[in-house]
């Protein structure tokens, strides 16, 4: 970029980029890169993924328009295996909806994801067939052909937050 531009003017762009510690050495923090997409899934029309949030009404609260703000409300990523995970899945991007999660526990949060009871253990298909001490594939084999993940004993599926 520097020799497509007068100098005075990459200096003032790369001022605006470091300003707010979103990159460090001319690479941007992970946390950065979560805070700036989280924003264009939910205002970028053009993306891929605006339909799943933006376009479902999904938003961004006032105060994490500013990147430390954000950062000072959700903290640094404990690891590279977590992600910015909302608790309600329908509800903003907010202090009180979002915290850092492994994809094990964000494949749980989403809102297709089916969950079965039995009136006394409610639970993923994976969390189910490991309440049961039986393996996955075991557990979807049940399912498929008896309807249930026990004989005898039926277990149905139930919305979320039930």
């Amino acid at each position: 970029m520097a020799g497509r531009v007068p100098a005075e003017k990459y200096e003032a762009w790369m001022e605006a980029r470091t300003k707010h510690g979103g990159y460090a050495g001319g690479k941007e923090a992970p946390e950065h890169y979560v805070w700036r997409s989280m924003h264009a899934r939910c205002r970028n029309q053009n993306r891929k993924d605006y339909g799943s949030y933006g376009g479902r009404g999904i938003t961004v609260c006032e105060a994490w328009r500013d990147y430390a703000a954000f950062l000072s409300d959700i903290g640094l990523r404990p690891s590279p295996h977590h992600s910015l995970e909302r608790v309600d899945n329908d509800g903003p991007y907010a202090p009180y909806n979002c915290y850092w999660a492994t994809s094990s526990e964000q494949q749980k949060n989403k809102h297709n994801t089916v969950r079965y009871t039995n009136g006394v253990f409610a639970g993923t298909p994976a969390e189910c067939a490991a309440h049961l001490g039986i393996s996955r594939a075991l557990a979807s084999y049940r399912m498929k052909a008896w309807g249930t993940y026990e004989k005898g004993i039926e277990w149905w599926p139930v919305q979320k937050g039930v």
